[in-house]
């Protein structure tokens, strides 16, 4: 699914990036390890929650209990 239509890019490519770094990265380390950065923001909410199914996330955790 296409995450961010600014600078096209999928929730594949954002999950990628999440299961690489040893730790949560930051939005615009996201942006960044994909070749761009931000223009619009529409999508940051979409990257935060792929960023919060990371296994080991306070986030995901969370949920489960």
């Amino acid at each position: 699914m296409i995450v961010c239509s600014c600078n096209v890019f999928s929730d594949h490519q954002v999950r990628s990036v999440v299961v690489k770094e040893a730790r949560r990265p930051r939005l615009s380390e996201v942006y960044a390890c994909l070749g761009c950065s931000a223009q619009c923001g529409r999508c940051a909410h979409a990257i935060k929650r792929i960023m919060d199914e990371r296994p080991g996330s306070v986030h995901a955790n969370a949920s489960l209990h």
